[in-house]
């Protein structure tokens, strides 16, 4: 019997967010379209959900990446953390600037309400299914403002805990307490 045919798949290995960041410095433009390509739909998903519209999305994406640009030189993964909690940590202060120059409470209460708003549910949904989302999405906008950010960088950018941690500036214990503090508070808001 004849030994099978050995097929060779060549597997493209794509550079890591850090080498990209490298690349970047030695005037790779490639390099940086590479990077926004990568990120455009976790951070145009995060900056939405936050923002509260296509709109101002947009215009938090481009200035996280014209500070990106701008800091570039400062990044390192030693001690920022990877690219993606770096560059969401610039997103959020992005978006915080926003709010402080825009009503900061209004505008950040109103953009996080929006964050846990879906879509109109489908015909077929049960009318006990809408109250019990109904109740838990009034559960999540009684949580505080810095649960709410956790919870909803976990859930809607996907970020782990390490990242987020990095994100906001935080020990990785605040950032896991926090979610703890958020579920344990929704357990007990939802049982009510």
């Amino acid at each position: 019997m004849p030994a099978p045919a050995v097929t060779e798949s060549k597997q493209v290995v794509q550079p890591s967010d850090e080498e990209l960041v490298r690349s970047i410095r030695r005037g790779d433009g490639r390099a940086g379209d590479e990077l926004v390509r990568r990120h455009y739909a976790p951070l145009m998903r995060y900056l939405r959900r936050l923002g509260g519209s296509e709109h101002l999305a947009e215009e938090l994406h481009q200035q996280t990446w014209v500070s990106v640009l701008d800091y570039l030189d400062r990044f390192d993964p030693q001690s920022t953390g990877s690219f993606k909690a770096w560059l969401f940590r610039i997103a959020t202060n992005k978006a915080n600037d926003h709010w402080r120059s825009h009503g900061r409470d209004k505008a950040a209460k109103d953009g996080l309400r929006l964050v846990i708003e879906h879509e109109a549910p489908q015909a077929g949904m049960r009318l006990e299914g809408t109250e019990q989302r109904q109740k838990l999405l009034r559960a999540i906008d009684a949580l505080p403002e810095n649960q709410k950010q956790v919870l909803f960088m976990r859930y809607y950018s996907g970020l782990k805990f390490v990242e987020i941690a990095k994100s906001l500036g935080c020990p990785l214990n605040t950032a896991l307490g926090r979610m703890h503090k958020a579920i344990l508070k929704l357990k007990q808001l939802m049982e009510d």
